[in-house]
């Protein structure tokens, strides 16, 4: 059956599977130019964000397929291939996605996924996602960038783009946190902790964000 958003359900059980293994997005990046594997199609770093991005993404069969070599290798477990030793402990022991029945996903079952054709695994399919580090500091860059889009498209200060920004919110009824301003202003840096009540990985529409589109007119 067809899901409604199955590039959103791919992302997301992406980011579950990395999360289950502990492994930063970069980890299939360096899989593939680690000497003796040499991916040419890898995935690389670039194109595992941006499916976890999961909106305007459209990733190649390439992706897919390498993707699946990934995973079988990931399966295999042979991890003495791997010559960097810090990238050897990181994949060793680490598990694959699998399906019910225990077999590996290849690079058709990934695309299957991402089309919406095929459910997730059922260790992945809840709806609850940890937020990790990664997330914050991701969600930090991205509400920064908009902030000084917001100075620079109203000719105005940081202090006069901060009230704009507190009236938006008012109007949206969001609920703003009393470290947004630091956090804005490159005073202060979000934990995991900080940011737990405030920051949903699986929110499309965070309040901060919903906030900011609303000044720059849904552009960015």
């Amino acid at each position: 059956m067809m899901r409604d958003d199955p590039a959103l359900t791919f992302a997301l059980t992406l980011k579950r599977w990395f999360r289950a293994n502990g492994w930063p997005q970069k980890i299939t990046d360096d899989w593939a130019k680690d000497a003796g594997i040499q991916s040419a199609t890898g995935p690389w770093a670039s194109q595992v964000c941006n499916a976890m991005k999961a909106a305007g993404y459209n990733p190649k069969a390439e992706f897919f397929l390498a993707l699946g070599e990934f995973n079988r290798f990931v399966a295999e477990q042979d991890v003495m291939r791997v010559k960097d030793t810090k990238l050897r402990d990181r994949l060793a022991k680490t598990t694959p996605l699998l399906h019910e029945n225990g077999q590996p996903y290849g690079a058709a079952d990934f695309w299957s996924l991402y089309a919406g054709l095929l459910e997730p695994p059922s260790a992945f399919a809840d709806s609850s996602v940890a937020l990790t580090q990664d997330d914050v500091d991701e969600w930090v860059k991205g509400m920064r960038t908009k902030f000084r889009q917001i100075s620079l498209e109203q000719m105005c200060s940081r202090a006069e783009a901060w009230q704009m920004l507190s009236d938006a919110l008012v109007e949206l009824n969001a609920d703003e946190k009393g470290w947004v301003r630091e956090v804005l202003a490159g005073l202060h840096d979000p934990t995991v902790d900080d940011a737990q009540a405030y920051i949903n990985p699986d929110d499309k529409k965070q309040p901060l964000a919903a906030a900011m589109d609303h000044l720059l007119g849904s552009r960015c």
